[in-house]
């Protein structure tokens, strides 16, 4: 916290120094006032800082227009909106700020609260801009991904998908990793796409379902027995066989299809997808549950939703993240909470990130949940150490915030 530098900007000379003092228990030293958004830009143009502050309520230039500055001139990346008006005002702003490209950790209500003020730190400090993850795929090439394959690089972390109520660990999502050895960390974004791209997407596909598979063989000798989710390519499902050869893959490993969900994106079931369909429908008429993955992001709706043979609706984190700010994305959120039910769809959180967003996603009877929260991808043999060690802990950590809660 003492490395970063933060711009407090509100004409209130009480309200701008209680977002101060605030910083400066957390840790924050380096923080500079602003009295208007004249002011702001001057400091802005001096310096570097992470955080900007925004009042939406000034003389001279007010907070709407200096954080369109702001992301128009790339004068800051993180900002939080502060106001004392309506909250889904303050929320359209935040969401404005967003489209413009800035990183809104947070819209509140004035005065600010010291938890929110903690929460937005911590968002702060892991929080990566979404936009970096957009690279151009031009370093890898088909014999990468092949080699990648054969010389076992291309491997698994899994992270805990666990019940809202009572935090059971119900599954785990594999997801694909690749430590290169030229390149190093290859992001999956990076080296999914091109394996699209090349069209040897399949063969990545079936050799990391196989990795998964016998890694769930191995738990299970273990004592523990619990669902695995994996991601289907959206290209996949245009393959005939692809249902027959992952059943075949399941039966090998002597793993029950009904312990397996497959997840698919949700842009993967809009526009005409009667291949699709009929791929999703032979998986799960041979058992396997099926999993709406990302849902948020893409612009299916509920009649495309009732077309797919679903088990799962995952809530992507761009409607759980930050949710218990925003009363508009709230409201979005609850509304997909009661669509998934009335399919009967399994909802499932992703992005949870910190306490207040758990809270909300346990009154909306949200059924699972996964995130850094309580848990970041890990290797597989350090889930049977979380699970014995580190879930307690988790689950008293909870168990005494919820006690403060309904006590204050």
């Amino acid at each position: 916290m003492n490395k970063l530098n933060v711009l407090v900007v509100d004409d209130s000379n009480v309200q701008r120094n209680h977002v101060m003092n605030m910083c400066l228990e957390q840790g924050v030293t380096n923080i500079v006032g602003a009295i208007n958004g004249v002011d702001a830009i001057k400091k802005l143009s001096e310096d570097k800082f992470d955080l900007v502050f925004i009042d939406l309520e000034m003389p001279v230039m007010d907070g709407v227009e200096l954080s369109r500055k702001i992301a128009k001139d790339k004068l800051a990346k993180s900002v939080i909106i502060l106001s004392s008006k309506d909250p889904s005002l303050i929320s359209s702003i935040g969401t404005m700020a967003e489209s413009d490209g800035l990183i809104v950790l947070g819209t509140f209500k004035k005065p600010m609260k010291i938890n929110d003020l903690v929460n937005s730190l911590n968002r702060l400090t892991t929080h990566t801009n979404s936009n970096e993850t957009h690279k151009i795929y031009n370093r890898l090439v088909v014999d990468d991904i092949i080699n990648g394959i054969k010389e076992q690089q291309i491997t698994l972390f899994y992270q805990p998908k666990l019940t809202c109520k009572g935090l059971l660990l119900k599954g785990v999502e594999a997801l694909a990793r690749w430590n290169h050895p030229k390149l190093g960390i290859v992001s999956p974004v990076e080296f999914i796409t091109a394996a699209e791209e090349f069209g040897v997407i399949s063969e990545l596909t079936h050799y990391l379902f196989d990795i998964a598979l016998k890694q769930k063989v191995q738990w299970r000798d273990h004592g523990i027995n619990f669902h695995l989710a994996f991601n289907l390519s959206p290209l996949s499902l245009a393959d005939n066989d692809l249902a027959e050869q992952i059943y075949n893959q399941v039966i090998r490993h002597h793993i029950e299809p009904k312990d397996i969900v497959l997840e698919v994106t949700e842009n993967a079931i809009c526009g005409e997808i009667s291949t699709a369909i009929e791929t999703l429908a032979k998986l799960r008429l041979k058992g396997f549950k099926l999993a709406i993955d990302d849902y948020g992001t893409g612009f299916a709706n509920a009649q495309q939703l009732s077309r797919v043979p679903a088990t799962e609706l995952k809530l992507d984190r761009i409607l759980v993240d930050n949710v218990a700010t925003r009363p508009q994305q709230l409201a979005i959120l609850k509304s997909t909470v009661n669509l998934a039910k009335d399919l009967g769809l399994t909802t499932v959180a992703e992005g949870v990130e910190n306490f207040d967003d758990f809270q909300l996603l346990y009154q909306l009877n949200v059924d699972l949940i996964q995130g850094y929260y309580f848990a970041k991808p890990m290797p597989p043999e350090k889930l049977i150490h979380w699970l014995q060690v580190d879930l307690a802990k988790i689950r008293q950590d909870l168990h005494e915030k919820q006690a403060q809660e309904s006590n204050s």
